[in-house]
């Protein structure tokens, strides 16, 4: 089981090297089992056989909903048309079957899968989104990652609200954060009221290789924030972490 985030932040203050700090700031704290389920429906996609295009597919979605036997490429070319089961069966072809598959095709078709509802697919999903290089992401694919992180997320998801604070900033997927993307977000933390969400906003500043001054004061304000929550561990964390602030164990990485 991961060490908790206030067990890093304990460990920073016994004096680790700034490369164990650095991986150690970047833990989280779980949200609970109830708010990584919430769903919703943002595209059903394909829900009519007769809509395919070809003979071949609507025999192969036949075959698929009565639970019989279609081959990978069957169901890529279904979830192609946006079938959401047939996506969610690709996925989980390619992590069980595939080795080493591609991060974009695991994080793409899931999200396919998700959008339709399947929620039980988004830990894949996030998990593959961390790994996908944002420079040669097909920008489409990006579009629609959004397109179904967001919605879960305003809903209540926390699995995607943290998704998209963790994907959102200079040099990531989702590029830097708008004004009206972190709005809605610490609207969200008003929301949740456990003090998570701006905890992980300073995360996010915090783990900044070149962070600046503005960014440290704003990182010290969602802590403040987050030391006033009534999650006991989200309050320790933040009032740990700004002391290492205040003391200098945490610094900014280059002048504003």
């Amino acid at each position: 089981m991961a060490r908790s985030l206030l067990a890093a932040v304990l460990a920073l203050g016994l004096g680790l090297g700034p490369a164990s700090a650095q991986n150690l700031i970047t833990m989280q704290i779980p949200a609970d089992a109830a708010h990584a389920q919430i769903s919703v429906v943002v595209n059903k996609g394909l829900t009519r056989t007769l809509d395919l295009p070809t003979p071949a597919l609507r025999s192969a979605r036949q075959a698929m909903l009565d639970d019989k036997p279609v081959t990978p490429e069957a169901l890529k070319a279904l979830a192609d048309h946006f079938d959401g089961l047939a996506a969610q069966k690709y996925v989980r072809y390619l992590l069980a079957s595939v080795p080493g598959a591609a991060a974009s095709d695991i994080a793409y078709y899931g999200t396919i899968a998700v959008r339709s509802g399947r929620v039980w697919t988004l830990p894949q999903v996030v998990e593959a989104l961390h790994r996908i290089e944002p420079t040669t992401e097909p920008p489409a694919r990006i579009k629609a990652y959004i397109a179904m992180l967001y919605p879960h997320a305003w809903a209540g998801n926390a699995l995607a609200l943290d998704a998209v604070i963790d994907l959102n900033g200079e040099g990531k997927l989702f590029g830097p954060m708008s004004a009206a993307t972190q709005k809605r977000i610490l609207a969200q933390a008003d929301t949740a009221g456990d003090g998570r969400i701006p905890l992980r906003m300073a995360l996010v500043l915090l783990q900044r290789p070149e962070r600046t001054a503005a960014e440290m004061d704003q990182a010290k304000r969602y802590l403040t924030l987050a030391k006033a929550s009534s999650n006991l561990e989200v309050q320790a964390t933040a009032a740990n972490l700004l002391v290492l602030i205040e003391s200098g164990g945490i610094q900014m990485a280059s002048k504003a």
